[in-house]
């Protein structure tokens, strides 16, 4: 049977199948989801204000758009809510990208950027790190011409964990915006970093920024995420998104919580507590590790990599082996979380070091 008409080029990208294995009865630090439970209070709210037109019902985002107007004051035209921080740079592709463009994005970074350049057929211009973890902002800066049509950077930057200053972060949007180029800045990991580029929004005219409710909030199950950038920009985004932004139990939830802040910032502060508490462990046994500028940790395991990740896997905790850069194959990614979560994987790393 022959094959329908369709992109050719599509067939040839090549795809993960999601996992068939249930990750929802694991402790899960794989990822850098939230760790921990939401406190029974939270949900009881959650459930009180959750009914059937919730469901039977479409999509209101509307209440989303002002809660974000209230966080960032700014009206609700800079706003433009979107399926996580991946619906942002699929519509930057949309708006942005034709076949045969040049795209700078950091390697390695959020893996849907190599398949979204696959799919609207543009040339990646990639900027990787080298074996310190560091980056050449000025051949970034210098890969900057008037033949790219987009600019990614996520900062902090996953996989990597690394951050650059605010002050590279305006070279680069200032060259970019000599030749009008469009730059998305994802800021997923800006509650545990706390450094934004949003102040120079009203200084350049091509910034977006993109946030997701996926990390500090806790709300990966939920896909919200949303861009702020100029009104003119905005619109832009506003006129390719979906018939509706995020569904409505998105909606309801993440308005939830920007009203109720103390829930993301007691988890942010347990995260830091976890944090150190591990980081005090691994010092004080001798092994390396790499602190970030996200929710995550790196620890060098040496050869025993594969011997931890399994026992850790039998023991029900999912972890994620490597970075994507030559010399960190033998270290282990482990999503940050509250002091509890953290001894769990401090008792695991003292039972299995032997």
């Amino acid at each position: 049977m022959k094959m329908v008409k369709h992109k050719e080029w599509i067939a040839k990208i090549h795809r993960l199948k999601n996992i068939r294995e249930s990750r929802y009865k694991k402790i899960c630090l794989d990822k850098n989801e939230r760790t921990s439970k939401f406190k029974k209070t939270f949900l009881k709210k959650i459930i009180s204000t959750l009914d059937s037109t919730s469901i039977i019902k479409y999509p209101e985002v509307y209440n989303l758009y002002k809660a974000l107007s209230r966080l960032h004051k700014l009206n609700t035209d800079h706003i433009v809510v979107t399926a996580g921080i991946d619906g942002a740079i699929k519509s930057s592709f949309e708006l942005f990208v034709s076949k045969g463009d040049r795209v700078i994005v950091l390697k390695p970074t959020f893996a849907m950027l190599e398949i979204y350049c696959k799919i609207y057929r543009a040339k990646k211009i990639s900027i990787n790190y080298d074996e310190k973890l560091n980056l050449d902002i000025n051949y970034l800066i210098k890969s900057i011409n008037r033949s790219v049509s987009l600019i990614v950077i996520a900062n902090p930057n996953s996989p990597t964990g690394t951050l650059i200053s605010i002050s590279n972060m305006e070279r680069i949007i200032k060259k970019a915006n000599k030749f009008r180029i469009p730059i998305l800045v994802d800021e997923a990991y800006y509650g545990f970093s706390n450094v934004t580029v949003f102040p120079l929004l009203k200084k350049y005219n091509n910034l977006i920024l993109s946030r997701t409710f996926s990390k500090d909030y806790g709300l990966a199950g939920l896909r919200v995420g949303y861009i702020i950038s100029n009104t003119k920009l905005a619109k832009l985004y506003f006129n390719v998104k979906p018939m509706y932004e995020v569904n409505s139990i998105g909606v309801l939830i993440s308005t939830l919580l920007l009203k109720n802040s103390i829930v993301r910032k007691k988890y942010i502060s347990q995260t830091n507590k976890g944090l150190k508490l591990l980081i005090k462990y691994l010092k004080n046994n001798n092994i390396s590790f790499i602190k970030t500028h996200a929710n995550f940790i790196y620890i060098d395991l040496g050869k025993k990599i594969n011997y931890f990740y399994k026992k850790l896997y039998k023991n029900g905790i999912l972890a994620k082996k490597g970075m994507g850069i030559k010399g960190y194959d033998n270290y282990l990614r482990i999503t940050l979380g509250p002091p509890g979560q953290m001894k769990k994987i401090i008792s695991k790393l003292n039972k299995f070091k032997n």
